[in-house]
């Protein structure tokens, strides 16, 4: 049976970035397995329930494993790497990739585009990491590779909660966020109700348990019914019309 490997900053990144794909692979049969780089130890806590690190680490990884279950993912791989410090730990970022390429000998890999959705500098390391390996691989022995693709500007209110983090001025820019330019559109309506189910499984990061409430109102409705991807290059895009078939239009 076919492996895909999603390699994801956060926990919940998983499910509103690719969870439609990996309940299609899954249904399919497919091995669909999540590296999630960060515990998400750093944020909010919205449900009432303890606060600080050990006690949002136990939380947020066992939301992680109750939407991968949902996704039809095995139990996920959590690699503890601080939330909110990647881009300071990139020697070890490469090294566990590298890792999870080798364990889990995936045919396809998803990860974040090169807009970290919204500039998230955590998003922007893992994508790197992401690239950066398989790019240092033998050209025969490299997965396809697919970056999930957001319409454009369709994140930019997420993107003015959080440019703080991306220095003066900001990187990357508004203009940098979203495109209309994408490899594969990917009909997910049919299991468009599981990745809702997998977002709201993220509930320590969802004011009032509504999974509508993650990010600024419209934006996962928008991601419910198509999933949009651009391949790492032409290797990965034959491969992955290949691999996914009627899926990879």
């Amino acid at each position: 049976m076919p492996t895909v490997l999603a390699i994801v900053p956060h926990p919940d990144d998983e499910s509103y970035a690719f969870g439609g794909l990996l309940a299609l692979l899954s249904n399919r049969g497919w091995r669909c397995v999540v590296h999630c780089a960060s515990s998400g130890e750093g944020g909010q806590r919205h449900d009432g329930g303890p606060m600080g690190p050990e006690a949002l680490t136990r939380a947020r990884e066992g939301e992680l494993a109750t939407s991968c279950e949902i996704l039809g993912a095995e139990p996920p791989v959590c690699w503890r790497l601080p939330d909110g410090g990647l881009r300071e730990r990139n020697e070890e970022g490469m090294r566990r990739t590298r890792e999870a390429f080798k364990q889990e000998q995936p045919e396809l890999v998803l990860t974040l585009g090169p807009d970290g959705a919204y500039g998230h500098p955590d998003h922007l390391a893992v994508h790197a990491w992401v690239r950066e390996t398989r790019a240092a691989m033998a050209p025969g022995e490299r997965p396809a590779l697919l970056f999930v693709a957001f319409s454009k500007g369709l994140f930019l209110p997420q993107w003015e909660k959080c440019r703080d983090m991306m220095g003066d001025p900001p990187n990357p820019p508004p203009g940098a966020i979203g495109t209309d330019s994408f490899d594969f559109d990917t009909d997910t309506a049919s299991v468009a109700e599981r990745k809702l189910r997998a977002i709201g499984a993220h509930r320590t990061q969802l004011p009032g348990g509504d999974p509508h409430a993650i990010f600024p109102a419209g934006i996962v409705a928008a991601l419910l019914d198509r999933e949009r991807y651009v391949a790492a290059d032409d290797a990965s895009r034959a491969a992955v019309r290949e691999l996914l078939g009627e899926l990879a239009r």
